[in-house]
Formats: structure tokens, sequence, C-alpha cells
């Protein structure tokens, strides 16, 4: 038992240190396992909507669209500017804001490829939202 709690240590350290290296893999998310069923990938090359403008204005790069739950629940796959949970707060701010409205003010979730965050828009009350982040483990072929 002696000789297994240095590498304990080392895997408690290396999970601090790059809490990546200790997260889940995408599908195992809550986004994937409890709060997103049945969603269809949209053909980005025929898909037009109000959010599409919010991203784009916000220099977000846009890799994918699912609808889920009966197509209500979007989760938008995307590289962002900057780590959502590190990041720049105005710019955060605006565009959860913007994208909310663009929405419909219904809930959301992005999955940022950049930094191997899941962030969930949830509604808590009119026009209000709050926000919850999950690291995921990085894909091997993002």
């Amino acid at each position: 038992m002696k000789k297994l709690e240095p590498v304990l240590a080392s895997l408690a350290l290396a999970c601090v240190a790059e809490p990546a290296l200790c997260a889940q893999p995408l599908e195992a998310t809550s986004l994937y396992k409890d709060v997103a069923h049945g969603c269809r990938t949209l053909d980005l090359k025929q898909w037009s909507h109000p959010t599409r403008r919010v991203l784009d204005h916000a220099q977000v790069e846009l890799k994918k669209v699912e609808l889920c739950n009966n197509d209500l629940y979007p989760i938008f796959t995307v590289w962002l500017k900057y780590h959502p949970m590190f990041g720049n707060d105005k710019y955060f701010n605006k565009l959860y804001a913007d994208m909310f409205a663009a929405n419909g003010y219904h809930p959301f979730s992005f999955v940022d490829y950049s930094s191997n965050v899941v962030v969930d828009i949830e509604v808590t009350g009119k026009k209000e939202i709050s926000i919850s982040y999950e690291e995921f483990a990085p894909p091997e072929n993002p």
C-alpha cells in the first residue's frame, strides 16, 4: 500500500494542475447523459438562424449544431475566442445574453473544443440565465 501513495499523490497533483486529464469523455458529461436526448446534427451549409449571426459577430468558429429534446435544445459545438471559465467576462456576458435572446430565451449549450469545456445556459427566471461549466477530456480527433 505504501508504494501506491506516491502514484496517487502524483495523479492528484496532475488532476489539479491539468483538470482535463481527469475529465470524462464528452459523451459522458451531464449534457449528453442527463440533459440532451434524441439529438440530430444540422447541415451547416443549409442552416440559418439568428443565433448564427450572433456567433459570427462574436467571431466564434462554429463546427456543429445539434438539435435535441424534440428540436427544442440546441448544442453549438464551437471554438471560442477565449476560455469560457477564465476568459473575458465582458465578451462572454454579451455573447451569452445575445445568444439567449436570439434563441428565443430558451436554454442551450456550447461544447467548446478550444478549452474542452461544456457551457450550459439555463433559464432561471423571466429573461434570466444561469451558467454552468463542465470540463471534458480532449478528443483524439476534434
